[in-house]
């Protein structure tokens, strides 16, 4: 499918939300479930940020093909493309189109979701990217609200990414390198963070651990700044107590957040400290292997570690 068609079909969406407000609704409903006010202005900004979560991907797969023209990724980058944007072609997909915008957030989570694992180990691996920015915090809200369907949709990413040439790409790259880059696409969220117009205007629709996240993310990324500074320094770098003092102020966090959940002393009693050591290990390690390679412990790694671990663990 062509990036025009994509944009008739999101025309379509838009025409229909405005008529219908399926996404609207599910939203006002929410916003009321957790007390928070939804009027027209929250509305409007609220479905203006899903609207550009959508444009978004038509706008990344025609930068992803324009980049490459004339290059020797050029073939293989449209193979890319197409995966990502195949699942706009089901007839039946999960969520039907006729919702309007709502209908269309399975195809994008897909699409988007797709670039970004491409575009993650471009960046790991050959130092170049597809997207410049970070769609981790709407990614979590659009999962949240697909539920079960985006787990499905998370299978089917890693099916076609499994028949879809990104070995080659990068090699060919590598092969490559110095005469020429890809450019790194902005999406419709051009100069703005998303995860701030996120925080400010979807906090009622964010996942319910979402603030867990946030706070054992700043200990993870602080762990990270300091270990890239420690093995980036001459000499005089402790290592043993830089990783220590990381996993005592996560544990801090995950043990205050187990106590919340109930009262203190019955919380307490079924904290079980083999899992939350295992937690800590797991997220202190990731982020010490990253150090470790030299390479940045970026927000959406951190948020996608903290989401496997916090399911082991709740």
């Amino acid at each position: 499918m062509d990036t025009a068609n994509l944009l008739q079909l999101i025309e379509t969406a838009v025409a229909i939300e405005a008529k219908e407000g399926h996404l609207a609704h599910y939203l006002a409903e929410r916003a009321q479930s957790k007390g928070a006010s939804f009027g027209d202005e929250q509305r409007v900004e609220a479905l203006e940020l899903f609207e550009g979560y959508v444009r978004s991907v038509p706008k990344l797969l025609a930068s992803a093909l324009t980049s490459s023209v004339g290059t020797p990724v050029e073939a293989l980058m449209a193979k890319v493309v197409r995966a990502a944007a195949a699942y706009w072609d089901e007839p039946d997909d999960l969520v039907p189109d006729s919702l309007g915008i709502l209908g269309l957030l399975d195809d994008a989570y897909y699409s988007l979701r797709m670039l970004q694992l491409v575009s993650e180990r471009l960046q790991a691996e050959s130092g170049q990217a597809l997207i410049a920015e970070d769609l981790s915090a709407l990614d979590a809200v659009v999962r949240d609200i697909l539920g079960e369907v985006a787990d499905a949709l998370d299978d089917l990413v890693i099916l076609s990414l499994s028949n879809t040439p990104v070995d080659e790409l990068i090699a060919t790259l590598d092969e490559h390198a110095g005469s020429f880059r890809l450019a790194s696409a902005e999406t419709s969220f051009t100069g703005m963070s998303v995860e701030a117009l996120v925080s400010e205007r979807l906090s009622f629709a964010q996942p319910e651990d979402g603030a867990l996240v946030d706070e054992i993310g700043e200990v993870l990324e602080a762990l990270g700044r300091s270990l890239a500074e420690g093995f980036a320094a001459a000499g005089g770098f402790d290592l043993r107590a830089a990783v220590r003092g990381g996993s005592e102020a996560l544990e801090l966090v995950l043990r205050r957040a187990i106590l919340s959940e109930g009262a203190s002393d019955e919380a307490a009693e079924e904290i079980d400290e083999a899992d939350l050591a295992l937690a800590v290990s797991l997220l202190v390690g990731a982020v010490v292997q990253r150090a470790a390679l030299g390479e940045a412990v970026d927000r959406e790694l951190v948020v996608d570690c903290v989401q496997i671990v916090l399911e082991g663990v709740s």
